[in-house]
């Protein structure tokens, strides 16, 4: 006789209470909050270049205060305090330790900064895990000129060094290294669509390609960009284990973005085929080089002209297992719809089409106030599942999840505040995810809600607000905890007294209450 037990049975019957060595943190990135742009003897930035260039970013917004991150830490980790947040997520900026973005030519300055910084996070119980590269390449590698970008194999051995001098110098603080943050973007939108820094593309995408970048080529330069990237996480990987990781006792893995995909037409063998391709052109892509030393199947076998550069096999050998955990950015899941038209870069080589909506009209979730996210909880889910069963089991932590309200850029702070929708986004995501983690046994280490405080969202100024804490950009920088950052202190209260199957009873609004009755 067979049983079947509802999921809340089920959730009943494999667990009480959620990990204790779980890490729920949060996230932010060093372009994005710290400003300071060119103080204490930091290096300009291509991003510090991009941004001077009018219409590159919204409204002509650009970073250079950004949320005053580097002054106004001590109050940032105050309210990680307040809100019981004891993982932050962050990155370092190249330019600030390395000007030039040479070994031979530090700032003591900026190394004094970041192990303050490391050194306050410490002492107030909260753990830092640290990206090296969030796309603030020293500007003096971005010439076009010469050997030192991101398109010359040049910039792998720069960054090994780079890498290196951080382990070297940090590694006694910082337990958990990230080497890159979401390969794919700084690839296709910065060389791709150039609508990121360097500001690259072929002249159909833009004519400010030439202006900023030098021109480009959106066929080939992405797939070369990211084949240079995956190298340099390789080369990081290997100098830390065999220098750093048996003394200091630190994990290194790598942050990838996907979205996940369902077939446009579920009763068409070829668009549920095509849903698979879309995830494996994703996340495959820039998982499958480091776990198994190769680019997915599902690229190799179908990108024409050869331009899906080759490792060698010394360089795939180093590449395999190289690393302790897989970092994962989620926020969308779209329809996938097979065209078989063969492509002519990144975009169209896997050959289909994605859409909010499927073939019947359903719309997959709520829009949102970015373009390329619909809110759909599930998918979260269920593309933990494809990593699971794609790389055997790996430890994996979510390194990015969030939102920006519809209208949010231009509300009342009041309005801000009250961010009903981002409330109920986090809440539900998180929900799919612990179903992910006690169900399905899938091996979530931690999640990191992007982000702490409203930042400067790249190409989208100050008008891509995804914090749980306001910033009154247009005023003095205040801080002001929205409605979610409520919730989310009131569910990691929860998470660690309650049963999970307590806490997925409980309504979102219930712990925006809770929240704000203990924090006062």
């Amino acid at each position: 006789m067979i049983i079947f037990l509802s999921p809340i049975l089920i959730l009943a019957t494999f667990a009480t209470q959620f990990p204790e060595d779980f890490a729920w943190g949060t996230g932010i990135a060093a372009f994005q909050v710290e400003g300071a742009w060119n103080e204490s003897g930091k290096g300009m930035s291509m991003w510090d270049y991009f941004q001077e260039f009018p219409g590159r970013i919204r409204n002509n917004y650009n970073a250079k205060v950004a949320a005053d991150f580097y002054h106004r830490y001590p109050e940032d980790i105050e309210l990680m305090k307040k809100l019981g947040i004891k993982h932050l997520r962050l990155s370092i900026s190249w330019p600030r330790i390395l000007p030039t973005g040479l070994i031979d030519s530090p700032n003591p300055e900026g190394v004094k900064f970041y192990r303050n910084l490391f050194g306050a996070l410490l002492n107030a119980g909260i753990t830092p895990y640290v990206t090296l590269y969030h796309w603030d390449l020293p500007q003096t590698f971005n010439n076009f000129t010469d050997k030192s970008t991101w398109l010359n194999k040049d910039i792998v051995f720069k960054f090994n060094d780079y890498a290196d001098f951080c382990f070297k110098n940090f590694g006694d603080q910082v337990k958990f290294w990230i080497t890159f943050n979401e390969i794919k973007v700084m690839a296709w939108v910065g060389y791709g669509t150039g609508l990121h820094a360097p500001g690259r593309c072929s002249p159909n995408f833009g004519s400010w390609c030439k202006e900023i970048g030098g021109g480009g080529n959106s066929s080939t330069e992405p797939y070369i960009v990211a084949h240079h990237a995956f190298l340099a996480h390789g080369y990081a990987v290997k100098t830390y284990r065999e220098k750093y990781q048996k003394l200091q006792g630190g994990k290194i893995g790598m942050a990838s973005s996907s979205t996940f995909a369902l077939p446009y037409d579920n009763q068409n063998i070829d668009d549920i085929n095509a849903a698979h391709r879309a995830v494996a052109f994703q996340f495959g892509w820039l998982t499958d080089p480091i776990a198994f030393g190769r680019y997915p199947e599902e690229m190799s076998s179908i990108i024409t002209g050869n331009r899906l550069p080759n490792f060698t096999e010394s360089e795939s050998e180093m590449l395999k297992g190289s690393y302790d955990f897989l970092g994962f950015n989620y926020y969308t899941t779209q329809y996938a719809q097979h065209t078989g038209i063969p492509g002519i870069n990144y975009i169209s080589d896997p050959r289909i089409k994605t859409s909010a909506f499927n073939k019947t009209g359903n719309l997959i979730g709520p829009f949102t106030n970015s373009w390329w996210v619909n809110a759909y909880a599930p998918g979260f889910r269920d593309h933990l599942n494809w990593i699971k069963k794609r790389y055997n089991d790996p430890d994996i932590y979510i390194l990015e999840n969030g939102i920006s309200c519809w209208g949010e850029h231009n509300a009342s702070i009041e309005t801000g505040l009250n961010d009903a929708c981002r409330v109920n986004y986090v809440h539900e995501y998180i929900m799919s995810m612990i179903d992910a983690i006690v169900l399905d046994k899938i091996k979530v280490k931690g999640y990191f809600l992007w982000s702490l405080i409203d930042n400067f969202e790249w190409a989208d100024g100050f008008d891509g607000k995804f914090g749980i804490t306001y910033v009154d950009y247009a005023g003095n920088l205040t801080r002001t905890v929205k409605n979610s950052g409520y919730m989310y202190k009131a569910l990691l209260e929860k998470l660690g007294s309650s049963s999970l199957e307590e806490v997925k009873q409980i309504l979102p609004a219930n712990l925006v209450d809770i929240g704000k009755a203990r924090s006062k």
